[in-house]
């Protein structure tokens, strides 16, 4: 297989909202709190192969709804093309709801009744784009109507004609051809002469061809998997991949001999199962990567392998597919931590390479102050809460010209403001602690845990770490491995911040407590930092947190309530090292505009206006360029 293609892979077919239960353990009736990812074996292994590396197109449906958007925001998040992901306006986005009974039973329920990816149609993509693809893979979930059969025949013929490998999952559930209860999508296998004959149908033209033992049987009607793969061989010259769970896999590229111990057995990883729906879809996905590279077919059953292991330690399916880094890991000495779900080394490695892409360098506004406006004057009708929705308002109209902007508010003044943002800038950042010497108290002295599950995912978590006595370090250490834990629990990422004077003593101490904290194994994403001006400053601190804390989005530097001058300065003196990313300025851009509009001496449009002057002041600092003026 050549590079020249856009893409290494089109995955088609089934993509689906699954709607996965938190509790570990209970019955589905029971559950009551629930997790949203992407489902569907091609939307998941289009999520898996990204994440190893591959160039991948998906093609399918959504609904004209909330669930669709989620899907295809999801998809793009990941790096898979959408080109051709349509909007069908006349059906719902399908949805499964999933838990985790014991390590044995896996209740799952499909709500996919005339669902939008059942709807796919030749003309929803081109010959041109299944031929500018490598491969492209098709499911057998969707040949369960003549419509979608059909389709599946239409993508095949342009991809036999423009030179594209054909992978075939066979992907047989037996509820999505009602040969089980509705509730019944736990099942695997049930005998069928039609989905038998349904499944051969477009074996001929396979390049690959891929199923666990069950499904094997299912394509071969024969419950011997030998025999089942010898009538698979007799319909088929592409190489079979037999997926065999915990035991690994065997490929059978010729004539399929009399033991399945004499194919090329890939043996399976030694892991503690905490999930196995989504493992085939992680192997696939590893196997894959491999074959997509050409690599040899030890290699590919061992990457596939590995993929699987990762994927069922995990909650999810498509979440759980590892990235490349991950797997590297795993197979130069990961794989003999058999508790992977436990590792702490692995969730820093999933947490840091799996994050939501940020704009870089980013250029914060920090309104997350209270104390500080609290003591102005206040006219009659001017509140706190209305200055900060008017911050809120200046970012969003700045943030078409600035897309490295960001914001930073608390919840309780800045809650209308935090509302107004919503997801509408790349980098939204929100208070969480409850202002006040140490030991670090979180808002409403409530867990960290239970305030992030009721904050939006995409918002960071910012933390001003107050500066300890050994009689608050204990407690202290322990809420921030906690507020670590939950932000980790919940995929949201954590900003750290410290505040001290710009002194040679102050930055020792910086690095002094950057270690200190990343030695207790929290790890945040972002640091917010004074401008220490000193070069040799920026050295040491970055090689703390490069010590046990390398994929650190990077540093942030705070104003410190600076004249704009003496920070100007500042900043000039710090950008360009390799860890900081930015600033987050707040007293310097607002205390000057929000006093006189506090007092009543400047209207909205004054306050806005000078706002924006001063912000796009501070950005053409760091960016070495002129900025426009911003429009009244």
């Amino acid at each position: 297989m050549t590079n020249s293609r856009s893409l290494d892979l089109i995955t088609m077919g089934r993509t689906i909202v699954d709607v996965y239960g938190d509790q570990v353990g209970a019955r589905l009736e029971d559950v009551s709190t629930f997790s949203r990812y992407v489902g569907g074996c091609p939307a998941n292994i289009a999520i898996g192969t990204s994440r190893l590396g591959l160039r991948v197109g998906h093609v399918t449906r959504v609904g004209n709804d909330h669930n669709g958007r989620f899907l295809r925001e999801s998809l793009q998040r990941e790096g898979v093309d959408t080109a051709c992901v349509v909007t069908d306006r006349e059906r719902l986005t399908a949805v499964a709801f999933l838990g985790i009974r014991d390590k044995e039973t896996f209740p799952l329920l499909h709500y996919r009744e005339n669902c939008a990816d059942m709807a796919i149609s030749p003309q929803d993509y081109s010959a041109d784009y299944i031929g500018g693809a490598r491969a492209l893979l098709v499911s057998g979930s969707h040949l369960t109507t003549t419509h979608a059969a059909g389709n599946i025949g239409a993508a095949i013929g342009h991809a036999k004609a423009r030179g594209t490998q054909v992978v075939f999952d066979i992907d047989y559930r037996p509820v999505f051809w009602g040969l089980v209860g509705r509730d019944g999508g736990e099942s695997r296998y049930v005998d069928s002469d039609a989905v038998t004959r349904a499944s051969q149908r477009y074996l001929p033209d396979c390049d690959l061809v891929v199923g666990t033992e069950e499904e094997i049987h299912i394509a071969g009607g024969d419950i011997d998997t030998i025999r089942a793969l010898r009538k698979v061989r007799a319909l088929t010259r592409a190489p079979i991949v037999l997926k065999r769970g915990a035991a690994g896999c065997a490929v059978f590229p010729g004539p399929i001999p009399a033991s399945i111990e004499d194919g090329i057995v890939g043996p399976g990883f030694q892991v503690e199962v905490f999930n196995v729906l989504g493992a085939g879809d992680g192997f696939l996905s590893g196997f894959l990567s491999g074959w997509l590279r050409d690599m040899p077919w030890p290699e590919c059953c061992r990457r596939g392998n590995a993929t699987g292991a990762l994927v069922v330690s995990r909650h999810g399916c498509s979440p759980a597919s590892p990235t490349a880094i991950e797997l590297e890991w795993f197979l130069a000495g990961g794989q003999h931590d058999h508790a992977l779900h436990r590792s702490e080394e692995l969730a820093y490695l999933h947490r840091a390479t799996t994050r939501r892409a940020r704009p870089s360098p980013v250029l914060v506004m920090a309104a997350d102050h209270v104390a500080p406006f609290e003591s102005l004057p206040r006219a009659p009708g001017r509140s706190i809460a209305r200055l900060k929705t008017l911050i809120a308002e200046v970012a969003l109209r700045l943030a078409p010209r600035h897309p490295r902007l960001g914001v930073l508010f608390d919840d309780v003044e800045g809650e209308d403001a935090l509302l107004r943002i919503g997801a509408d800038i790349a980098w939204v950042g929100r208070k969480i602690e409850h202002t006040g010497p140490a030991p670090l108290r979180l808002r409403d002295d409530l867990p960290a845990a239970v305030l992030l599950s009721r904050w939006p995912r995409h918002q960071i978590v910012k933390c001003l770490v107050p500066r300890e006595d050994a009689a608050a370090r204990e407690l202290q250490n322990e809420r921030l491995r906690e507020l670590y834990q939950a932000t980790s629990m919940y995929e949201m990422e954590l900003l750290l911040e410290l505040v001290h004077p710009d002194t040679e003593a102050d930055a020792r101490s910086v690095v002094q407590r950057i270690r200190a904290i990343q030695a207790l194994g929290v790890k945040p994403d972002w640091w917010k930092l004074p401008a220490f001006t000193d070069p040799s400053a920026w050295e040491a601190i970055e090689a703390a947190i490069r010590h046990d804390n390398a994929m650190c989005r990077g540093i942030l530097l705070l104003g410190g309530g600076r004249t704009r001058d003496d920070l100007l300065a500042a900043l000039a003196a710090s950008r360009g090292r390799p860890f900081i990313q930015g600033f987050a300025v707040g007293r310097t851009l607002f205390m000057a505009p929000a006093a006189a509009w506090l007092a009543g001496t400047s209207d909205d449009a004054a306050f806005e206006r000078d706002l924006a002057a001063g912000y796009e002041q501070l950005a053409a600092a760091w960016l070495g360029a002129a900025v426009e003026p911003a429009a009244g």
